[in-house]
């Protein structure tokens, strides 16, 4: 493999991609600074008993892993739809940011629940984070090799000879998906590239690593015709955009019952992206996320595609966010690769199987 460094890297807004990277680190950095759980030891715990409102519903949180846009939509529709209210809930939505990492916001108590980067929560909980895995939005990875129709790249081997733009932080993505497809790295020319497309557009590199919900959407809008080659389709499956929780409280009552409450509500939203990914989009950029400047029609696109990773046939059998044991073990076949270690222990459907009773929508 020949590695180059690009020179015309530019500079961009920042990416959800970029930030969940920016939350690994600084859940590294707290491992370095002595565990997760050290570190969160001297924050501010959590009462014994759930907070309630006035009215006497009982006040929650979830904390996302980026900004507010189109890819928190079920939240969004559990908000003005009063599926959370219904469900005995007066609920915060905590927006994600740079050098944010979620994991210990739910450590800490601010949040019940939080969504996060498959790799970064089960890092976060081999350093001492107490955390557990309740569900998973995206039953598919949506990681990609993104290239342009007139030099499509559809299979592994069509990048032998080809120059692939992948970023510092992709790196192991990367070197997991050459390992997994047995591919001879010595045929493929890397390139160090940040976040942009534009090298693509310019066509300086014929592929480059990035989000299916993303990219390939700002390659539409600029006029052309982007070709995705997903990682999952090929060797690396991964439960993506994880729901986790204290791990403590799955075994109090009081607590449980408000993460089933969530969760519930997070299904009936969801279910709504699904059915109206324009009025997904429609409120993100003109509420939710409505001080971002979001592009209308790339929230649009993006809606659209997320709904593909959203739902498969274990979700049309089960529910929502429904873990199979033959998807976690793909999971923690994928991440081993790449020498993260998790375990089936970390996953648990417990709050999922309160949410559907055996059925495949909120009992």
């Amino acid at each position: 493999m020949t590695r180059k460094t690009n020179p015309h890297i530019l500079a961009r807004p920042v990416s959800r991609r970029s930030l969940l990277i920016r939350g690994a680190q600084g859940v590294s950095a707290l491992a370095v600074a002595g565990g997760v759980g050290g570190v969160l030891a001297a924050c501010s715990s959590s009462p014994d008993a759930p907070a309630t409102t006035a009215g006497g519903s009982a006040k929650a949180a979830i904390q996302f892993c980026y900004l507010q846009n189109v890819q928190f939509a079920g939240s969004y529709f559990a908000t003005t739809k009063g599926y959370y209210k219904a469900a005995g809930l007066d609920v915060t939505l905590l927006p994600g940011g740079p050098s944010l990492a979620p994991e210990p916001i739910v450590l800490s108590g601010k949040a019940n629940v939080a969504i996060g980067h498959t790799a970064e929560v089960v890092s976060a909980i081999n350093n001492g984070a107490k955390l557990t895995i309740i569900g998973a939005c995206f039953q598919k990875n949506p990681t990609c090799i993104l290239s342009l129709a007139g030099n499509p790249i559809t299979k592994p081997t069509d990048m032998y000879g080809k120059k692939i733009g992948i970023s510092d932080t992709n790196a192991p993505i990367w070197k997991s998906f050459v390992k997994a497809n047995s591919l001879d790295e010595s045929k493929v020319t890397v390139v160090t590239v940040g976040f942009d497309v534009t090298s693509l557009a310019t066509r300086e590199i014929d592929g480059i690593m990035g989000f299916a919900a993303n990219e390939p959407t700002i390659l539409k809008l600029k006029g052309l015709e982007p070709v995705t080659m997903m990682l999952g389709d090929f060797n690396y499956p991964l439960l993506e955009d994880l729901y986790m929780a204290k791990s403590s409280d799955l075994a109090d009552p009081a607590k449980l019952k408000i993460l089933v409450g969530l969760m519930k509500a997070e299904s009936l939203g969801w279910a709504d992206v699904e059915a109206d990914p324009d009025g997904a989009a429609a409120l993100a950029v003109g509420n939710f996320g409505k001080s971002l400047g979001l592009d209308p029609a790339q929230q649009k696109l993006d809606a659209a595609i997320q709904n593909t990773f959203l739902v498969d046939a274990d979700t049309k059998a089960h529910g929502l966010f429904w873990m199979t044991e033959d998807k976690i073990a793909a999971t923690i076949r994928s991440l081993a690769l790449g020498g993260v270690t998790a375990t089936p222990a970390m996953f648990s459907t417990t709050v999922l199987e309160q949410v559907y009773q055996g059925g495949n929508v909120p009992a």
